[in-house]
């Protein structure tokens, strides 16, 4: 068997086993292997919009070398500016029906994202972007410095397999949702009320639920299915819950829940 036989059944296994992986906790370090074979990248993650008409990204997954901490709070602090949120929009809105828009990009100098990307030792990213009926989706493959900035080569090779990475992606976001719930932090909303934290005690056991809820990136409608109540008491509990946190979004809300966890 020839080597370019040989080497096509290897990346079709690999391929394979990578899909076969989708739903699994091993994902992330996975697809970082996967991508490894053209070139690295210290971290991945992907925005969701569920409604383009109602545009509200969220953090959908994550995974890399980048503490989940850091990786997590500095995703929240870029989603907070209407600017990242605007551009994400555009991006995905400027996606073809069927495919993706790939891009590479790094923070100029006086950019907000620029500290970020110095504080953890990021010099780039390629982004890729889709959308399908009212859903988009926006992947973003970060790389570091100790690494250096992709070659054209590399540049090349990677936009032949990134699509794939960031088609599973999607397909993941439909089978197991969000990543929010798996959260590795001491405790979720209704764990900080029941430990007294300042701020989250004065919630009600059912507003520290929506609270929980909403972190995990579910729907008013999913939150009224799992509760067992009506959307409207959803929207009145979420309601109360801000006003007692002193929130008026999902974003702040999980600005707070990260700036109270405990601290090692």
């Amino acid at each position: 068997m020839g080597n370019d036989r040989q080497q096509e059944l290897m990346a079709t296994n690999t391929v394979a086993s990578l899909i076969t992986q989708t739903a699994s906790a091993n994902f992330g370090s996975a697809a970082l292997h996967f991508l490894s074979s053209v070139a690295r990248f210290e971290n991945f993650g992907a925005y969701y919009i569920p409604d383009l008409a109602r545009p509200k990204p969220t953090l959908s997954f994550w995974s890399g070398r980048i503490s989940d901490y850091w990786f997590q709070h500095d995703a929240d602090l870029i989603l907070a500016t209407r600017e990242a949120q605007l551009v994400i929009l555009r991006q995905v809105n400027e996606a073809p029906d069927r495919g993706v828009n790939i891009e590479r990009w790094h923070p100029e100098a006086g950019d907000a994202r620029n500290d970020i990307y110095l504080r953890n030792g990021i010099v780039e990213r390629v982004a890729l972007s889709s959308r399908e009926g009212r859903s988009g989706l926006r992947s973003f493959f970060l790389r570091s410095i100790k690494d250096g900035w992709l070659s054209d080569a590399e540049f090349t090779g990677i936009c032949e397999i990134l699509p794939i990475v960031h088609g599973l992606i999607g397909l993941r976001q439909k089978v197991v949702g969000a990543e929010r719930h798996q959260m590795r932090f001491d405790g979720e909303v209704t764990r900080l009320r029941n430990f007294n934290v300042p701020a989250f005690a004065d919630l009600s056991r059912r507003e520290a639920a929506v609270c929980d809820s909403l972190i995990e990136g579910k729907s008013v409608a999913a939150t009224a299915l799992d509760l067992s109540v009506s959307e409207a008491t959803v929207k009145t509990l979420r309601a109360r819950a801000y006003r007692k946190l002193n929130v008026t979004s999902a974003t702040e809300l999980m600005a707070l829940f990260i700036r109270s966890q405990p601290r090692a």
